[in-house]
């Protein structure tokens, strides 16, 4: 298992029948949208997964935060 500091939170191994898989440090609750487990055939595809879960879970939280008082 390595982890990569690009992705903070995330560890990585190889899978047993090839590719790769990350898997959070710390789950994330069901339902939130975001995944606990990501895989990939390759490293750079695995890369990219794990950007996008990136973008998905800034998103997720800049949707909870609760509006300002004006």
């Amino acid at each position: 298992m390595t982890a990569d500091d690009r992705f903070p939170g995330w560890e990585i191994m190889a899978g047993a029948g090839g590719g790769y898989i990350a898997y959070r440090v710390i789950l994330v609750p069901h339902g939130s949208g975001l995944s606990n487990v990501r895989c990939g055939a390759t490293l750079d595809e695995l890369h990219g997964n794990l950007a996008q879960e990136l973008r998905r879970e800034q998103q997720t939280r800049r949707l909870r935060r609760p509006a300002r008082a004006a």
